[in-house]
C-alpha cells in the first residue's frame, strides 16, 4: 500500500506542510475546497480557515489562485467560532454564493458553493479530515477530497481481519468501494478476485439462497443442484449487495460461515472449508433495520456519504465519467474538456443530489458523449444539454441575463432569491425569513406566504 503523502494547508498567514495523522484531529475547523479552478495557486486545493481569510489573485491573500478573472483580493470569509460569513471585496466580476450574488455579509452553511472568477469553491464546516488525508493511488475512484478519506478507511479495513459493511444510499458508489477494497486486500501482489452477488435481483427466495450458498439436486422444487457463490469465491472476495433483502435466518447462516470458515450447500451433510473476505453492502444508511443484529455487530462499518455531502468531488467525478465515455466513443477527451468552463462546474455543484447521486452524472455524461459521437457540434451540444438539465439553476439564469436574453427586474431577482433560499431551507418558513434577512432582504411572514403561494411554491 502506498504511503499517505503530506498535505499543504493554508492558514490566513501562511501555507505550511503538515504530517499530522487524521486521528490527531480534535476540534472541527472550517475550510475551503477548490472544486474547480483553471490553475491552482501556491496554497494547493484545500485550506483551513481561521478568523479572517481572503481569496484572490494577489500573493498576499490567504489563498492565492492564478485565475485572471479574480480580483487581487476578491472575497473574504470571517469566522467567529460560531459561524462564518462571506463578503465580496468590491471585486470586478462579483462573488456568488449558491448561484446568487453576495451582498453585504452572508452566512455560510456546510456544503455551500462559492463562485469567483473561473473558480468554484465548496465551504465545509469541518474540513480537517479532508485536509489531512490524501492518497496518490486512486483504485479507479474519482474525487480528491472525500474519496481520499474513504480510501483511508478502506485501507484500514483491509489491514484488519474483519469483514466489512459498506453503508450508503443507492448510487453512492458502494461497488466501486468494494472493488477498491478487494484490490487493497491483494497488495502488494495481485488484487483479490471479486465476486458480486446482489441479494435484490432474484425472482424468488429459493433462487437467491441457492445461488449464494449452493444446493444439492432436488432440495428445492424446480431448482437444480449448483455450486454457491461462497464456494466460487474461495481465495477471493465476495461482495454481497443489498444484504437486507436476504432473509434474517440466511444472514445468520452467512455469519456462521464467516466465523467457522466452513460452508455447506443447502441439503448437504458435509461442509467445505472456504477462505473468503466478505464485503457486505446496504442502502439502509448504516442502520440495523433489515440486518441480523449479530451479523451487523461483527462487521466493520464504513459509511459512504451521499453525493450532496461531498459536493467538492462532483467536478472530478464528472471529468472521469466524461473521459471514460469519450474513450469508448473513440473521441479524444482533450478536444472536449477545454469546452467545460466554470459555469458548467458551478451548475454541477449546485445540482440537487438528494435522490439522483452519481447516476444523474452518468446519465448527463451519456447524453453529451452520445450526441458528440454521432457528429453533433460539441459546443452546441454542451450548451443545449446543460441548458435543459439545469434550466432552473441560478447559473443558467445568470448566463441568460448576462447575454441579454433575459433582463430581469428587481422583482424577478428577488423572486429567484426567495425561491432559492426557500428550497435550500427545506421549505422552512422561519429559516427562510432568517436567511433572507441575512441576505439583506427583509420580508414579513404574511407576505412571504402570499408570494410563495402566488409562485406555486406552496399549495393553497
Amino acid at each position: 500500500m502506498e504511503q499517505r503523502r503530506s498535505t499543504q494547508l493554508c492558514t490566513s498567514t501562511q501555507c505550511s506542510t503538515s504530517g499530522n495523522s487524521l486521528f490527531d484531529i480534535a476540534d472541527p475547523t472550517p475550510g475551503l475546497l477548490i472544486a474547480h479552478a483553471p490553475k491552482l495557486g501556491v496554497g494547493g486545493d484545500r485550506c483551513l480557515i481561521d478568523a479572517s481569510f481572503t481569496v484572490g489573485r494577489g500573493e498576499d491573500c490567504s489563498l492565492a489562485i492564478r485565475d485572471t478573472k479574480l480580483s487581487t483580493q476578491h472575497f473574504r470569509i470571517l469566522c467567529d467560532g460560531h459561524e462564518c460569513m462571506i463578503e465580496d471585496l468590491d471585486s470586478t466580476n462579483g462573488t456568488f454564493l449558491m448561484g446568487l450574488p453576495v451582498r453585504n455579509q452572508m452566512v455560510l452553511n456546510d456544503q455551500d458553493v462559492i463562485r469567483a472568477g473561473r473558480s468554484v469553491f465548496v465551504f465545509h464546516k469541518d474540513a480537517s479530515p479532508l485536509v489531512h488525508a490524501q492518497y496518490i493511488k486512486r483504485y479507479g475512484m474519482a474525487g480528491k477530497f472525500h474519496t481520499d478519506v474513504l480510501l483511508m478507511q478502506l485501507f484500514e479495513a483491509a489491514a484488519s481481519s474483519r469483514n466489512v459493511l459498506l453503508a450508503g444510499d443507492t448510487g453512492t458508489g458502494k461497488e466501486l468501494a468494494a472493488r477498491a477494497l478487494s484490490a487493497m486486500l491483494g497488495e502488494p501482489e495481485e488484487p483479490l478476485k471479486i465476486y458480486i452477488y446482489n441479494a435484490a435481483r432474484f425472482a424468488s427466495r429459493e433462487e437467491a439462497v441457492s445461488t449464494l450458498f449452493g444446493v444439492v439436486p432436488r432440495f428445492f422444487s424446480g431448482v437444480d443442484g449448483r455450486v454457491g457463490m461462497i464456494e466460487q469465491a474461495h481465495g477471493g472476495a465476495l461482495f454481497i449487495d443489498e444484504i437486507h433483502n436476504l432473509p434474517i435466518e440466511n444472514q445468520r447462516m452467512l455469519l456462521r460461515i464467516m466465523e467457522d470458515g466452513k460452508t455447506a450447500r443447502l441439503g448437504a451433510t458435509k461442509s467445505r472449508a472456504v477462505s473468503v473476505r466478505f464485503i457486505i453492502a446496504s442502502n439502509m444508511g448504516g442502520k440495523t433495520r433489515g440486518l441480523a443484529r449479530d451479523l451487523f455487530a461483527r462487521l466493520r462499518l464504513i459509511q459512504i456519504p451521499p453525493l450532496n455531502e461531498r459536493i467538492a468531488d462532483v467536478p472530478a467525478i464528472f471529468n472521469k465519467l466524461l473521459r471514460d465515455n469519450l474513450a469508448q466513443q473513440s473521441v479524444d477527451v482533450e478536444d472536449i474538456r477545454p469546452l467545460f468552463k466554470g459555469d458548467h462546474y458551478e451548475a454541477l455543484c449546485l445540482s440537487d443530489y438528494g435522490d439522483k447521486n452519481i447516476r444523474s452524472l452518468v446519465d448527463l455524461v451519456d447524453r453529451i458523449t452520445t450526441r458528440i459521437a454521432v457528429g453533433d457540434t460539441p459546443e452546441k451540444t454542451i450548451a443545449r444539454i446543460f441548458g435543459e438539465q439545469f434550466r432552473d439553476c441560478p447559473v443558467v439564469q445568470r448566463q441568460k441575463s448576462n447575454s441579454g436574453d433575459i433582463g430581469r427586474s428587481i422583482y424577478e431577482q428577488n423572486k429567484l432569491l426567495i425561491l432559492t433560499i426557500y428550497r435550500e431551507c427545506d421549505e422552512d418558513t422561519s429559516e427562510t425569513l432568517q436567511r433572507l434577512k441575512t441576505s439583506g432582504l427583509s420580508c414579513s411572514r404574511r407576505w412571504l406566504s402570499i408570494y410563495l403561494e402566488k409562485w406555486g411554491a406552496i399549495k393553497q
